[in-house]
């Protein structure tokens, strides 16, 4: 499952209050696996953060109540969740975009469940299979093909796939179990033989897929995606920089592995980053604003990073004039 980004756990809290309130009491470790929900934050969003909103103003009277009791959950007072969502073209047409692509990752089947909805989508929108049809590189190419095959026959990968956070690429053998979508990207689950661990491996960064007749050797365990993160979970070759950020670059605290952060009495931010390569700090640097300042970090990674990024960008710039 991983780690989830602050608008994830929102949308996936909105979307199961209607659905337990449905459900009569359904068990926390059923809403959890329902909605992908990690089961330690579970209890304690549920408890701390819904039942303290409500509409507009935000009374004691229109506030959600939640009622939790022998590992089974109660919703009341939201009954203005039930309305049905009236969406907007736009909101319908990236609805429909969505539904396409895992029909493109899982294989058409028009008498099943998720066909139906497409249609019913392309209905209200005026659209057809004719007129809105999705062209999607990464899922449709024949390295995508042949994952999707080994995850049918259940057979291992040798793959090399490039790793953003390094700025190389490695050979490996995995064993695929399925194709999942993570922060607006497509990855094969697999467990890698090479790190002797489950893995994400974004599909656009798999440069070279061959199919072997070799099944599966998964050793005994558990299969979820709890733990496994797609962006910094490669490999063990961590390093930890202190940085000093502004107010404006606080995203990274919710969107990056951050070990701690404090705030400074000038409005700074000091945050503690785990970072897997001197690649993947550079080009956060590029995003982060000027002010950033490198405070402390191992011997490989000099304090004036961003400094020197910039430099080498700019000479290379030059010289392609």
């Amino acid at each position: 499952m991983g780690q989830l980004k602050a608008s994830e756990k929102l949308e996936r809290l909105l979307a199961m209050i209607p659905w337990i309130m449905d459900n009569d009491g359904p068990k926390l470790e059923t809403v959890a696996q329902r909605f992908e929900y990690p089961k330690e934050l579970l209890l304690s969003d549920l408890t701390k953060v819904i039942f303290m909103v409500g509409p507009y103003p935000h009374t004691p009277d229109t506030l959600i109540e939640v009622l939790v009791e022998d590992g089974r959950v109660w919703i009341d007072q939201a009954e203005w969740l039930e309305r049905p969502l009236r969406l907007t073209a736009e909101q319908g047409f990236s609805l429909l975009r969505r539904a396409k692509t895992l029909e493109i990752i899982h294989g058409r089947d028009n008498k099943g469940a998720l066909s139906g909805a497409i249609a019913k989508l392309e209905k209200s929108l005026g659209q057809s299979r004719e007129t809105f049809e999705l062209d999607i590189p990464e899922l449709e190419n024949s390295k995508s093909r042949i994952v999707n095959e080994s995850i049918e026959k259940k057979t291992q990968l040798r793959i090399r796939y490039y790793a953003y956070s390094k700025d190389q690429s490695s050979v490996r053998t995995v064993h695929p179990i399925e194709v999942v979508n993570r922060d607006h990207s497509h990855y094969l689950h697999a467990y890698c033989s090479t790190a002797n661990d489950y893995r994400l491996f974004r599909l656009d960064r798999i440069i070279e897929a061959h199919a072997t007749e070799q099944a599966n050797d998964i050793p005994e365990g558990d299969q979820d995606l709890t733990g496994v993160n797609e962006k910094w979970n490669l490999d063990n070759e961590t390093s930890e920089v202190l940085m000093r950020i502004t107010p404006g670059d606080s995203w990274i605290l919710s969107a990056y592995p951050i070990k701690d952060f404090s705030h400074t009495d000038d409005d700074h931010i000091e945050v503690r980053l785990v970072v897997s390569g001197v690649g993947w700090l550079k080009r956060l640097l590029l995003r982060l604003s000027p002010e950033t300042k490198i405070l402390e970090s191992p011997g490989h990674i000099p304090k004036d990073l961003a400094k020197e990024t910039a430099l080498s960008i700019t000479k290379r710039y030059k010289e392609n004039l």
